[in-house]
Parts: structure tokens; C-alpha cells; sequence
């Protein structure tokens, strides 16, 4: 009855796609009711109807192979219960190579594409095309994502731009993979933090404060009245008066000059300073600078320049602080952060007062409010500058190298069941069964379901009937909507900074934005593959010139960063940049705005 049931509800919902023929379940056949006539009697004989009979999608066993998410080495659990329950549903023996997944850490994955070994289904942070190329997967035709996965399609269809990753050259309607849902370009996980108290006995005075209010149970509760999220929106001129004050004005009134606004790290984590001046040090964005009429990486506007000025300027006035190396590890930044001695913090929204994540209790205000003062508060402003923003997550609501692929000996009869098995625990009435686990096993809300955080049974508490991780693994990693990995996680930080700020702006008003963006989406393939040849040819020298202004400007050894900025510029042109703009000003390659909102 559950197949018959998961059947029919797969049916009601897809496109009236036609399936392949091995997968489509036998027609239901009623013999209708014979009437016999004489002419001696009239006698009506009728036969009972014959049973109604649909044939099991599931009938056949299947062993299927897997890799798939991120972290799933540490997490799987062989014959765990979700497991046991999805293998009796579908008819499958699932089997999930435990090898680490991580972007940061894919030797193992290196190590197995090498020696050509790959599963059923895979994610691998790799593009599809190169995976197709290399002989390693097969291609998924879009009949069968709209007829067994209907609920990904839909994702598709209300994003479109997500149909035109992995597409396969030359042939219509089939993709490298099954692209993974971004939310991350109309969001920013790094936001301005600063120290309530100290900007108050500074005599400041911020908008709409309003408190982040946490479960009064559980790891969260300690937290109220720790942090705030306000409207207000500071100058540059503003910060840099802030930074001074927090520097020489004594902010935490222990009569000690033993204060500085940050330490500066040269990391991520800087992403809010540099976001304050309009630009994102990302080498797949491109700008439009009005002063060149060029449209140029970062490193080459004015916007960087500025950015520059402002820095050393706050360096040699001990404003901000220089760790150890222009690269200082970030373990060393979070502990001079977690010292309560700075006022500014460039925080992660998704480590603020987080049992979430790989770095748990390393990073403020959770270290300073457990080890230092439980009574300090803090607040989250929207972006700084005027022509400043939040750097988003990502720019595109997919990535070539977010996507799921299938192995190349996959046959379609198998690619339609892990579809269903996938609508069915990823997008299914029950999918946060297999995202969280069970409500009141293994977790349960603080207040109304799906709008408050979320407070999680400790393993030992859970029976051993359910043992298993709070996140799921191997089905909980399966994230094709990235939403229901980051936003999902129900952290009341995060849940309540996106209402607030998000109630109040766009995501153009508070997000930076590029002029233009080097993706597959944004150019024809000719064009992505003579940047790139050219990209590979000059890059270096490029970075070259980059990195030596930039180290000098640090190190206090450009006097005036205004009169240098013109021969800068002329190295950089000279070391290949000059070939770099005659293709990004071309109109070969389209506009960022233009990519997200097309005209038609």
C-alpha cells in the first residue's frame, strides 16, 4: 500500500511526461458487464468486474552506489534506520563510499576519478562536463527529471536560469547532471558585528534595535539579550571615527589603553571591510569603472584604491591591528577576536551563537560571552559605506560544479529509481525524516514548527531504536536545495537576521553586485574558452604585479597611494590586463543584471 500510494502521488504531481517503457506500471484493466438475450427468455447475465491491478514500479531489486554532499565520511552509518527504512520502500540495497567530501579536502576523490572509479550517483565539486569528457558519467535527459523528480524541475522552472548549467552541447534537453539549487547569491553569510556596550558608552545612539531572540531551552536560551540587529547604516567617515574611538577613548571603561577597533588578517573574514568600498576580491567578478570606462577585476578599480588609502591609513594609526603575516590562520584570528579587547568583528552569520558547524565555541561572541562577560551585547548593522553592500554567498543560482552526476554505467531503469527515491526523501511529505530525523526523537521546535529554532536531543538521549547523528548523513547531505542545508539549520542567528534585513531591502539594495561575472552562463563557450587560454597565459603576472602593490601598501611602503595608483594601473595593463578588457568590455559577454533578470 505504500508504493501503491508513493505511485499515485508521484503521478498527480508530474508533467504527463512518457516514462520509459521498462518503469511504467501495467494499464488497469476492468472487463465490463456482458448482457446476454434470448427470444424465449430475456435473462441478463452480468460478470463480476475483474480486480483492478497495478503493477509494483519497485518490483525489481536494485543495488545502488552513492556519493553524494559534503562531510558524509564522518556521518554515514551503515544499516542506520532511515537507511533500513528507504531500502524496504524502494526494493535497493544502498551502499555509500565512505570518502570524504569537501572542497577544501578531495584527495580522496582525486585519488578514486583517477583510477576511474565512480558510483551510481555522485557529488564531487566537479564540473560535468569534465566528469562527461573523461568517460566517468552519463548525462540525465529533462523528461526524466520533470517525470521522477517533478519537485526539482519546479525549482528549475521558477529560477530558469538554472536549466542553462550543464547543459550537453548538440543535444536538446539532456544535462551533464542534476544542478544544485543556490540560494546563496541573494544572501551574504559575512556581516558587520560590532560591540553594543562599547559603541553606547561612545554615546552612539542606533535605530531599530531590536533584540535575537532565543528558545528559553536548551544550548541557545543563555543568549538572550546578547545580540541586537539594527537599521543603522554607517558612513566610511563614520567608521573611521568609530575605529579611533574604540582605539583611544577607553570603550570599556577599564581605564587601560588596551583597546583597537580589529585585527586586521588579510582572510574571509575581511569580506565586510572591503564590502564597505563597493567591491568583492573575487577573481570571477568584473566592475565597471567610471573613471577607465573599462571593465576591470577589483584589483584594478578605483574602488580598490580607495579601499587601500582607508586601510593603511587605519594601520598606521594602530586603529586596527596586524596579526602576525598577511595570511595569519584563521584559528589565530578568532582567538585575538575572542580576547574582548576589539570592537569590530567581520563574523560569519552562521557562527554567531551557533552549536552548528566544524568550529564550534572558537568564535565571538560566544567566546566572549563564556569566558569573559556573560552580560556583553552585541549588534549586527546591514553593510557599511555609501557605496557599500554585502557580498553575496555566491552570484548564480547554480554552479557548473554543484551538481549531481550518475555514473556512466547507469541504466535508465536505475536513474528513474534514484530519482524517486530522491523526490521522495528530499521533497516528500516525510523529507524532514530523512533531512533531521523524527520530531520528538530526535529534535523538537522551541516554538511554532518551520518558524522557530529548532532544539536537538542529545545522542545519548536518543533510543537506540533511532540512533544517529542530528544531521541526517547520507540522505540529510543530499542538499539540492542549498536552502535546506544552510537556512534549514534553523540557528535562531541566522533565521531572524535574514527576516529583519530582508523585511526591509532587496537583495540589490543591501548586496553587491558585479558589472559582469566569468561563468559558463554569462558568454558563448568560445568566448569562456579564450578568457580562460588567455586567463592561464597572463594570469600570473598579473597576480604578480597585484600582490607586490598590495604587500607594499600594507607594509607602509607607499607614501602616497593616490600618486602611484596611474603607474599601478600601467603594470598592470603592461603585464596582460590591456587583453583582459578588450574582452569584457565587448558586449560578447552579458551583464550580471541582464543574467538574473533577463528582458525576456
Amino acid at each position: 500500500m505504500t508504493v501503491i500510494a508513493l505511485l499515485l502521488g508521484m503521478a498527480a504531481c508530474s508533467k504527463q511526461e512518457s516514462p520509459p517503457a521498462e518503469t511504467t506500471p501495467a494499464a488497469t484493466t476492468t472487463t465490463a458487464a456482458k448482457v446476454t438475450t434470448t427470444a424465449a427468455k430475456q435473462e441478463t447475465t452480468t460478470k463480476a468486474p475483474e480486480e483492478t491491478t497495478i503493477e509494483n514500479p519497485f518490483a525489481e531489486f536494485m543495488e545502488i552506489s552513492w556519493l553524494c554532499g559534503t562531510y558524509t565520511s564522518h556521518l554515514y552509518e551503515e544499516g542506520r534506520w532511515d537507511e533500513l527504512e528507504l531500502e524496504e520502500m524502494f526494493n535497493v540495497d544502498l551502499k555509500l563510499w565512505n570518502i570524504l567530501i569537501h572542497s577544501g579536502q578531495m584527495e580522496q576523490v582525486e585519488m578514486m576519478l583517477a583510477a576511474g572509479d565512480v558510483p551510481d550517483f555522485g557529488f564531487y565539486y566537479k564540473d560535468g562536463l569534465y566528469m562527461y569528457d573523461n568517460k566517468l558519467s552519463r548525462t540525465v535527459p529533462e523528461k526524466f527529471i520533470r517525470q521522477y523528480m517533478p519537485s526539482l524541475a519546479k525549482l528549475y522552472d521558477e529560477n530558469p536560469l538554472i536549466w542553462e548549467f550543464n547543459k550537453v552541447e548538440g543535444r536538446e534537453g539532456e544535462y551533464y547532471g542534476l544542478n544544485m539549487v543556490l540560494d546563496t547569491y541573494i544572501r551574504s553569510d559575512n556581516v558587520p558585528l560590532w560591540n553594543l556596550d562599547w559603541l553606547e558608552n561612545l554615546g552612539y545612539v542606533l535605530d531599530e534595535l531590536e533584540p535575537c531572540v532565543y528558545p528559553n531551552e536548551g544550548f541557545h536560551a543563555k543568549f538572550n539579550g546578547s545580540l541586537y540587529f539594527s537599521n543603522t547604516i554607517f558612513t566610511v567617515d563614520e567608521v573611521t571615527e568609530i575605529f579611533r574611538a574604540f582605539t583611544e577613548d577607553d570603550p570599556d571603561g577599564n581605564g587601560v589603553d588596551d583597546t583597537a577597533a580589529y585585527p586586521e588578517s588579510n582572510t574571509w573574514y575581511e569580506r565586510t571591510i572591503y564590502g564597505m568600498f563597493g567591491i568583492d576580491k573575487n577573481n570571477n567578478v568584473f566592475y565597471l569603472d567610471e573613471l577607465t570606462g573599462n571593465v576591470v577585476p577589483y584589483y584594478a578599480h578605483s574602488y580598490y584604491r580607495d579601499y587601500l588609502v582607508w586601510l593603511s591609513q587605519m594601520l598606521e594609526k594602530g586603529y586596527v591591528k596586524t596579526l602576525p603575516g598577511l595570511d595569519a590562520a584563521v584559528d589565530e584570528l578568532a582567538s585575538a577576536l575572542s580576547t574582548g579587547k576589539f570592537g569590530f568583528f567581520n563574523m560569519r552569520i552562521s557562527r554567531i551563537n551557533t552549536n552548528y558547524g566544524n568550529d564550534v565555541g572558537t568564535w565571538p561572541p560566544l567566546t566572549i560571552l563564556e569566558n569573559i562577560d556573560p552580560q556583553a551585547r552585541f549588534v549586527i548593522t546591514p553593510y557599511m559605506g555609501e557605496n557599500g553592500g554585502l557580498i553575496p554567498y555566491g552570484y548564480t543560482p547554480a554552479q557548473s560544479n554543484r551538481a549531481f552526476i550518475f555514473g556512466a554505467d547507469v541504466s535508465d531503469k536505475k536513474m528513474a529509481r534514484i530519482l524517486q527515491l530522491y523526490e521522495y526523501s528530499c521533497f516528500g511529505e516525510d523529507w524532514m525524516r530523512y533531512r533531521f530525523g523524527i520530531e520528538g526523537v530526535h529534535y523538537k521546535w522551541s516554538g511554532e514548527p518551520y518558524k522557530s529554532a529548532m532544539i536537538f536531543t542529545p545522542l545519548d538521549k536518543i533510543p537506540k531504536k533511532y540512533a544517529g547523528s542530528v544531521d541526517m548523513g547520507q540522505f540529510g547531505n543530499t542538499n539540492f536545495h542549498i536552502a535546506t542545508g544552510a537556512v534549514m539549520n534553523y540557528e535562531p542567528t541566522f533565521l531572524q537576521w535574514m527576516e529583519y534585513y530582508h523585511s526591509r531591502y532587496t537583495y540589490d539594495e543591501i548586496l553587491l553586485r558585479p558589472y559582469k561575472l566569468y561563468d559558463y552562463s554569462t558568454m558563448p563557450i568560445e568566448v569562456y574558452e579564450e578568457f580562460q587560454k588567455l586567463y592561464q597565459e597572463t594570469g600570473s603576472q598579473i597576480f604578480a604585479v597585484r600582490n607586490d602593490f598590495t604587500n607594499r601598501v600594507m607594509k607602509g611602503g607607499v607614501a602616497n597611494i593616490n600618486a602611484e595608483w596611474s603607474q599601478y594601473l600601467e603594470q598592470l595593463y603592461s603585464a596582460g590586463l590591456e587583453d583582459w578588457i578588450e574582452i569584457w568590455n565587448s558586449d560578447r559577454i552579458i551583464t550580471y543584471s541582464d543574467l538574473v533578470n533577463p528582458k525576456s
